[in-house]
C-alpha cells in the first residue's frame, strides 16, 4: 500500500542509439539530396508526412556547434566536422519522431500520475528528501524551460523507456555467449611495437612553393582568424542588494507565520492493517470476519500474516510504520485519524478492497516557537528580501532590455549601471563572463551580432547581465604568407609522415616474408628492452591506442607471429607484432564477477537488439531532409 515499484531502466536508446557517426549512417542513411520533397526551410524535416519543428533542430545544431568552437577555441571547427554534426542532429530527431511514432502504434500510454511521480524523483526537485514545488519551478526557469514543455519532455521519455524496457527485458545471454564475451573482453596478447617518427625521415621531404600553397588551399579551416564580437553589457549582482534589506520585529514574525509548517513536525501515527482485495460482498463479509476475531482477542499480526492480501506489509504482521494523514488514501486515513491507541475498526473500503485496522500508536505535532527558530530566521528573510529586490531588478531589466532595440546606453541610464566593454570575445568567451554554451551561442546569435537586439543572459543564479554586440569580425581565411611558417611545418611533418608509413609497412612485408622482428626494429628501438613482446590488455594507457586496436584486430597467430604497420594519430607510423594469445576465462571470476560479466553481456545483446530495431523502423520510414535546412 505504502510501497513504490520502481522500474530497472537500462537506457538502451540512451547509449546505443548514440554509436560511432560511421555506423549512424549505415543505420539511418540520413543525406542532404536535392531529392527533398519540395518541402520549404521552414519545413526542414519530415519522418512519414510528420514535420519536425525546425527551429528545434536547429538550436540543437547551435548548441553543439558552439560547444565545439569552446573546445577548438583558435584553430576553429573543421568542414568536415561541422557537417558530422549537422548528420548528427538530423539523425537525433529523426530517432526521436521515429520512437515518439512507435509508441503511438503500439498504444503505449504514460499517465498524468506516471509522469507526476517521474517528476517527483527528480533530485533537483526535491528539499530534504521531498518534492518541492518551488524547487521545481526554479530550476526549470534557471533552464530556461517551462513546467509545460518539461511535462511533454517527459511524458515523452515515459513513452520511450517503455520500448527501451520491453527490449531490455526480451534479451538473454546463452552460456556460449557469455564464456565469449569474457574470452574476448579479459584477453591478454603479447604484443611487442616500436615508434617509426616521421622526424626521421624529414630530411628526405622535398616541399616547393607551390606544394605549401596547394596544401594551404586544401586545410584553409586551419588557419583561420579567430571570429571576434565587441561586447558591451551592464551586470546584476546579488550581493548588491544586501543594504537593501532592512529586517524589522513585525516582518520576521510575519515571515515565521507565513513559514510556519515548516517548523512544524506534522502528527503521525502507528497503524497496522489486514486488508482483503476486491469490493463484492464475499470480500466484505471475510473482513468482517477478520474484525471479529481480532476484537475477540487473537493477536492481530497473526491475522495479518494469515489473511492479509497485501504482500508489502503481512509478513510483519500488516504494520504499516509511523505515517503521516497525507500518506494513506481518503478514507484510510479518516479511519485511522479517527482512532485511539488499541482501537481497533473496520471493515474500511479503499480503491484497494477491504481492511480491517489497528492504531498503535500516535505522535502529535509538535511545532518550534518563533523564539525558538528567530537566530535561523532572520538570516533567511534577510536573503529572501535580497533576492526579492534581485528579481525585481532583474526583471526589470529584462524588460528593458527588450524594449531597447539595441541602445544599451538607455538601459544603462535607467537602472543607474555602468556600461563595460569587452573587446575580444570569442567563441571560447572572456575571462570578464565566462565561456558558458548560453552566453557564446546568444553573443554570436545573428539578431545580437546585428546590433538589433540586447539579451539577458544568466551568468549564474547571482549574476546576470544584459549585453549587445558593438563590433563583429567573422572568421576569415588568414592568407597564405602571414602563415607559410606554420603551413610549411604541417606540410613537411604531414610528407615526413606518409614516408615513414611507407617504411614501416615495407618493414611489416619483409617481416610476414621471414625477417627478424629484432633486427627489422633495429633503427628504431632506442633503449634496451624496446620493441620485445610483453603482455597486453586492451585497455593498456602505456601503448597507443592506435597499436593496440591493430593488435587486437589481427587473427590469432598459428604457429608463426602476426606482424603489421599502423599510423598514430601524432602523424608517426608504428611497427606492432603478436606472438601470442590468451583468452580471458569465466571461471577465473567470483561468483559476483561472472554475475556482473553476464549482466554486461545481455547489456551488449539487448544494445544490439536495440540497433535491430532502429534499423528496422528506419527502413519503413518516409524520410525527407530539407538540403537548405542548415544554411
Amino acid at each position: 500500500m505504502l510501497q513504490t515499484i520502481h522500474d530497472k531502466l537500462k537506457g538502451i536508446f540512451a547509449v546505443a542509439i548514440l554509436v560511432a557517426l560511421g555506423i549512424v549512417f549505415v543505420f539511418w542513411g540520413v543525406n542532404f539530396s536535392t531529392d527533398s520533397g519540395g518541402l520549404t526551410r521552414a519545413k526542414g524535416i519530415e519522418v512519414n508526412g510528420r514535420e519536425i519543428p525546425t527551429a528545434d533542430v536547429l538550436r540543437n545544431y547551435q548548441e553543439e556547434m558552439s560547444r565545439l568552437h569552446t573546445m577548438m577555441g583558435e584553430a576553429g571547427v573543421p568542414d568536415e566536422l561541422q557537417e558530422s554534426v549537422k548528420q548528427r542532429v538530423v539523425y537525433i530527431a529523426v530517432r526521436g519522431e521515429l520512437l515518439r511514432q512507435r509508441t503511438e502504434k503500439l498504444r503505449y500510454q504514460a499517465s498524468d500520475g506516471q509522469v507526476l511521480m517521474a517528476i517527483h524523483e527528480v533530485p533537483a526537485f526535491q528539499v530534504a528528501g521531498r518534492f518541492s514545488r518551488d524547487a521545481y519551478l526554479a530550476a526549470l526557469q534557471s533552464a530556461g524551460m517551462t513546467p509545460e514543455r518539461f511535462e511533454t519532455e517527459q511524458r515523452r521519455y515515459l513513452l520511450a523507456s517503455q520500448v527501451d524496457r520491453a527490449l531490455y527485458q526480451s534479451a538473454f545471454v546463452l552460456p556460449a555467449e557469455l564464456t565469449r564475451s569474457v574470452a574476448l573482453r579479459d584477453e591478454v596478447r603479447s604484443v611487442g611495437w616500436v615508434a617509426v617518427p616521421a622526424s626521421a625521415f624529414d630530411s628526405a621531404v622535398q616541399v616547393d612553393d607551390e606544394a605549401l600553397r596547394k596544401f594551404h588551399a586544401a586545410n584553409q579551416s586551419r588557419y583561420m582568424t579567430e571570429e571576434l564580437a565587441t561586447v558591451m553589457f551592464v551586470r546584476l549582482d546579488l550581493d548588491a542588494f544586501a543594504a537593501q534589506a532592512d529586517v524589522s520585529e513585525d516582518e520576521l514574525r510575519a515571515w515565521y507565520d507565513e513559514n510556519r509548517a515548516r517548523y512544524t513536525v506534522p502528527g503521525r501515527r502507528r497503524a497496522r492493517h489486514i486488508l482483503i482485495a476486491g469490493d463484492d460482498a464475499a470480500a466484505e463479509a471475510k473482513a468482517s470476519q477478520a474484525l471479529e476475531r481480532a476484537r475477540a482477542g487473537e493477536d492481530f499480526a497473526a491475522l495479518a500474516r494469515e489473511l492479509s492480501d497485501d504482500e508489502a506489509s503481512k509478513e510483519s504482521g500488516g504494520d504499516l510504520g509511523e505515517a503521516q494523514r497525507e500518506d494513506f488514501v481518503g478514507s484510510f486515513a479518516d479511519a485511522v485519524w479517527g482512532m485511539q491507541p488499541g482501537e481497533i475498526r473496520g471493515p474500511v473500503r479503499t480503491e484497494f478492497g477491504w481492511h480491517v485496522i489497528r492504531l498503535d500508536s500516535i505522535a502529535p505535532e509538535v511545532s518550534r516557537s518563533f523564539e525558538d527558530v528567530r537566530a535561523e530566521l532572520e538570516p533567511e528573510f534577510r536573503r529572501s528580501q535580497v533576492e526579492k529586490a534581485f528579481g525585481d531588478a532583474r526583471e526589470q531589466l529584462d524588460t528593458l532590455a527588450f524594449e531597447a532595440a539595441g541602445d544599451l546606453d538607455a538601459v544603462a541610464t535607467k537602472m543607474n549601471l555602468p556600461v563595460q566593454r569587452i573587446e575580444r570575445f570569442t567563441r571560447a568567451g572572456s575571462p570578464e563572463l565566462g565561456s558558458s554554451r548560453n552566453l557564446t551561442d546568444t553573443v554570436f546569435s545573428p539578431e545580437v551580432l546585428a546590433g538589433r537586439e540586447l539579451r539577458l543572459v544568466e551568468l549564474a543564479p547571482e549574476r546576470v547581465v544584459a549585453l549587445g554586440v558593438k563590433d563583429h569580425q567573422p572568421a576569415r581565411a588568414r592568407p597564405f604568407e602571414e602563415v607559410r611558417a606554420v603551413v610549411t611545418a604541417a606540410a613537411r611533418l604531414e610528407a615526413a609522415g606518409k614516408l615513414a608509413a611507407a617504411r614501416a609497412a615495407e618493414a611489416a612485408k619483409a617481416l610476414s616474408d621471414g625477417a627478424a622482428w629484432l633486427d627489422t626494429i633495429a633503427p628504431w628501438r632506442g633503449e634496451a628492452g624496446a620493441g620485445l613482446p610483453r603482455s597486453l590488455r586492451r585497455s593498456d594507457p602505456d601503448v597507443p591506442a592506435g597499436v593496440r586496436e591493430a593488435a587486437f584486430r589481427a587473427p590469432v597467430p598459428s604457429g608463426a607471429a602476426r606482424y603489421g604497420s599502423v599510423v598514430l594519430a601524432d602523424g608517426n607510423a608504428a611497427l606492432w607484432t603478436v606472438t601470442a594469445v590468451q583468452p580471458g576465462r569465466l571461471d577465473a571470476h567470483d561468483a559476483d564477477a561472472q554475475r556482473a560479466a553476464h549482466d554486461q553481456a545481455r547489456d551488449r545483446i539487448a544494445m544490439s537488439d536495440a540497433n535491430v530495431y532502429l534499423t528496422e523502423m528506419r527502413a519503413n520510414a518516409d524520410v525527407d531532409v530539407n538540403p537548405k535546412l542548415f544554411e
